[in-house]
């Protein structure tokens, strides 16, 4: 009986530093739920959009966020570090939830402006959008050492590809659920991985 009751203790205390929550000197407080490798041709967000490169391998880092009103979560604030090949990876997709009910939150934005064949800038309501208001944080946060790590998404066709990266905004929530999506190297899967809001160190992360 003692030896079952120090198994559970042990357990209890691994789960709780894996899953403790973290607060930032701007008082975020984050709290991680789940991290795992997920299907690359699996729903993003609910737009679909998929990882067709051999070499990559999306994984899904859910977690619980609450901020202060005056300061919400910017999700272009978030970055994945491979810290042994040093790598510094931006967030590829976000889903957000306040509740069981209702659509989610999914607020990307592109970097790039895209073109038709004769020039004229494409701006439909089918494309996130682009909007020099909407501040992108990522390479505001560069840790010296790392290499930066992007995708870039094609909104064309293969044989005419319309390019940009895609950011995510400041989310309308104080207090919600986010499902942070990355793509990494295949041949990097099994590192170690720590996810950063801006500056700080929220948790070490590992991929089921």
């Amino acid at each position: 009986m003692k030896v079952k009751k120090i198994i559970l203790l042990i357990t209890i205390n691994i789960s709780f530093s894996l899953y403790a929550q973290f607060t930032t000197k701007e008082e975020t407080k984050i709290e991680i739920l789940k991290s795992k490798l997920v299907d690359n041709v699996s729903v993003f967000g609910i737009r679909q959009l998929k990882v067709t490169s051999d070499d990559l391998r999306k994984v899904m880092i859910k977690t619980k966020i609450e901020s202060k009103i005056d300061n919400k979560t910017k999700l272009s604030a978030f970055s994945l570090l491979d810290t042994k090949n040093k790598i510094r990876y931006r967030l590829a997709d976000y889903k957000g939830y306040a509740g069981i009910i209702g659509y989610p939150e999914l607020i990307p934005f592109r970097k790039d402006k895209i073109y038709k064949e004769n020039g004229e800038e494409i701006n439909s309501y089918l494309l996130p959008p682009y909007d020099t208001f909407e501040k992108d944080y990522f390479n505001l946060f560069d840790i010296e050492g790392y290499k930066n790590f992007e995708m870039k998404i094609n909104f064309g066709t293969t044989e005419k590809p319309k390019l940009s990266t895609l950011y995510f905004g400041e989310t309308t929530y104080k207090k919600f659920t986010a499902e942070l999506f990355f793509a990494i190297l295949v041949v990097n899967k099994d590192s170690d991985y720590e996810l950063y809001y801006k500056d700080e160190k929220v948790s070490d992360i590992q991929f089921e």
